[in-house]
């Protein structure tokens, strides 16, 4: 019997962001996909389901809020945790939460926090 990995969906414009997160996620036992657009995401997501959303907000061809908007829409019982990590953002962090965004990240990240953050909310859902 295989173990099910959870499945977490990276979204960044930046390439190398991208390469890290998901060598680093992979390496921690995670499975991942990559979207370089909110309108990627948006369409891995019609598709897939994810434990776990990480996405930057400034982006051409649709922004986080694109995705975040998205997340919102899918059912509670299927609907992934999401993590704001951004350089900038048009939103608050005040804003964010109350959006349902778990957790803020500004770039430059410790990216040994963002796993901490992450592996506590795959335990906790």
């Amino acid at each position: 019997m295989t173990e099910m990995k959870n499945k977490i969906l990276i979204i960044d414009d930046e390439p190398d962001i991208l390469e890290l997160l998901a060598e680093e996620l992979e390496y921690e036992g995670f499975a991942t996909a990559c979207a370089g657009s909110g309108n990627d995401a948006v369409r891995i997501l019609e598709n897939e389901n994810f434990d776990l959303v990480i996405s930057d907000y400034k982006m051409p061809n649709g922004n986080g809020k694109v995705v975040l908007d998205y997340v919102k829409s899918i059912p509670e019982s299927r609907r992934p945790v999401f993590f704001f990590v951004s350089g900038q953002a048009d939103m608050s962090f005040e804003e964010a939460l109350n959006e349902g965004v778990r957790k803020f990240f500004y770039k430059p990240f410790d990216l040994e926090e963002l796993i901490v953050a992450i592996k506590e909310e795959i335990v906790k859902s």
